[in-house]
């Protein structure tokens, strides 16, 4: 069945014109900014790209957004959606046009029909590999491969939102803003310092989720993710056998291990040889695939949805807060933390300025921006989010207050997802000295803090003193826990693997 009309209706929020594009429809939102389906001065579509207002307010963004999109331009290849077009960077609003693909992303054909075959994998690998091939060809790392990024078509996947990778340069591409998805980000990535290496890492994840449906890291945020793909073994349950070899060097921790995008295509070879047509979708994706795919490029319906009428700007200031608030809190639920992370930001402004900044809601609603940041994939931002909070709640609510406690924790735990391990070492142990004081010794969360101490301090180089950590922690919860319970257990694995790590193997 063919989608209405791609994306959505635009409301109040949306501009009608965006230098010389129609906006038409909304096609999706993200950290950066919102999609929108758009009518050039002709009638050719395009996806146009407009980044939000306050980051384009920030310092060297505008030169950054437009040297990188810009630079972006020169990929081409027949496994791309290329950039057309960007704005000045002296404009309004920044935005980056981009050549309209009528497809559904990875993500959503896999939800409408279920996993791919191997030959489907294999055919998706090939097509985004040549589609790597041209970025890295104009000296860029994509960054941000992901299922929602990738556009599969009846004649190949298309790769997009490559126009804000970051480009490369003699000094390398070590950067402490972090641009990325968690799950699909290589542990280099992580550190700061993506290179086309990490690229292949990305794809290989991006295999795992075409034929599994999950990703190969996941957890309960952005910071267990992000640990689980620094130092755990991929998730590969339900990937086919005849997948696993490929798709475990592409997710090597070490970058030089991994295969090269030519060798990907010189292994497809033997695939793409044993069918008649093998371009073609038909030939590799099952059927319930090909009608997701055929029911995006066949709208019913490619008339404009008109704009609402923006909202009145005479309500009541509590009523605004109340909206902003309901709209924000709508977004994280909903899981899109990027969209979320800006309202919580514009939240934040308005009520700095309404209510005060001691304000119990101003606070609240920097601890809520600070959270949708790092679960956006700014692990980084979040820590130095949560440092200014910290201070702000002990002085406005006192350093025993509960919303307190949970702001230090946020803190020690971003920090170490972003991983400075010294600086959550250090958190750690102030929070555990201020648990025992608050909570109790035996308190679940005051022996959980006193676990992940010794994990940061063993992270920062210390093993030995995070052997020493575990031995005491191990009598303490087999005391409160039992010997039978996980988190006891995982205790004495990780004294016996930092006592090993220290050289004390007798």
């Amino acid at each position: 069945m063919a989608d209405l009309m791609w994306g959505s209706p635009l409301d109040g929020r949306d501009p009608t014109m965006v230098g010389p594009y129609t906006v038409l429809r909304v096609l999706g939102q993200g950290g950066m900014g919102r999609v929108y389906l758009a009518r050039g001065l002709g009638t050719r579509l395009y996806a146009l790209k407009v980044i939000r207002p306050h980051l384009a307010d920030e310092d060297g963004f505008r030169a950054r957004f437009v040297r990188e999109a810009s630079a972006a331009r020169a990929v081409s290849g027949a496994f791309t959606a290329p950039v057309v077009e960007v704005s000045p960077p002296d404009a309004e609003l920044l935005w980056m046009a981009v050549a309209f693909v009528a497809a559904p992303p990875l993500d959503t054909l896999i939800e409408r029909a279920g996993t791919l075959p191997p030959a489907g994998v294999w055919w998706l690998a090939a097509g985004i590999a040549e589609a790597l091939l041209s970025v890295h060809g104009a000296e860029l790392v994509h960054r941000d491969l992901k299922p929602a990024n990738v556009l599969v078509t009846a004649d190949g996947p298309r790769v997009i939102d490559f126009g804000i990778a970051k480009a490369l340069d003699a000094a390398g591409t070590a950067s402490t803003n972090v641009m990325g998805t968690s799950g699909f980000m290589a542990p280099e990535h992580i550190r700061g310092a993506a290179e086309p290496a990490s690229d292949v890492f990305a794809l290989g994840a991006v295999m795992v989720f075409a034929a599994t449906g999950h990703s190969p890291f996941e957890g309960p945020s952005v910071g267990d993710v992000l640990a689980q793909t620094l130092y755990q073994p991929p998730n590969l349950n339900g990937l086919p056998s005849e997948l696993a070899d490929l798709v475990g060097r592409c997710l090597s921790k070490a970058a030089e291990v991994r295969p090269t995008l030519g060798q990907i295509l010189e292994e497809f070879r033997h695939h793409r040889d044993r069918t008649v047509a093998p371009h073609f979708a038909a030939s590799w994706l099952p059927a319930k695939a090909l009608a997701v795919i055929e029911g995006f490029g066949s709208p019913t319906s490619a008339a404009p949805t008109a704009p609402l009428q923006p909202p009145s700007t005479t309500r009541p200031i509590t009523t605004d807060l109340q909206e902003r608030t309901l709209e924000a809190e709508s977004l994280a639920a909903a899981g899109d933390m990027g969209a979320a992370r800006d309202a919580y930001a514009d939240l934040v402004s308005v009520r700095v300025r309404v209510l005060g900044p001691d304000d119990p809601e101003t606070l609240r609603a920097r601890d809520w921006h600070a959270y949708c940041m790092a679960e956006a994939g700014d692990a980084a931002g979040a820590s130095e989010l949560y440092a200014d909070l910290v201070p702000d709640r002990i002085r406005v609510l006192g350093p025993d207050h509960p919303d307190t406690l949970h702001t230090q924790f946020q803190y020690a735990r971003y920090t170490a997802a972003a991983g400075d391990m010294g600086a959550a070492r250090d958190a750690y142990a102030d929070l555990v000295s201020v648990r025992v004081r608050v909570l109790g010794p035996d308190d679940p969360e005051t022996l959980r803090a006193r676990d992940w101490h010794a994990y940061c301090m063993a992270e920062a180089g210390d093993a030995a003193g995070a052997s020493e950590l575990y031995a005491d922690l191990v009598p303490d919860r087999i005391r409160v826990l039992g010997p039978d319970h996980p988190d006891t257990l995982h205790t004495q694995f990780q004294y016996a693997r930092y006592t090993a790590a220290a050289g004390s193997r007798g």
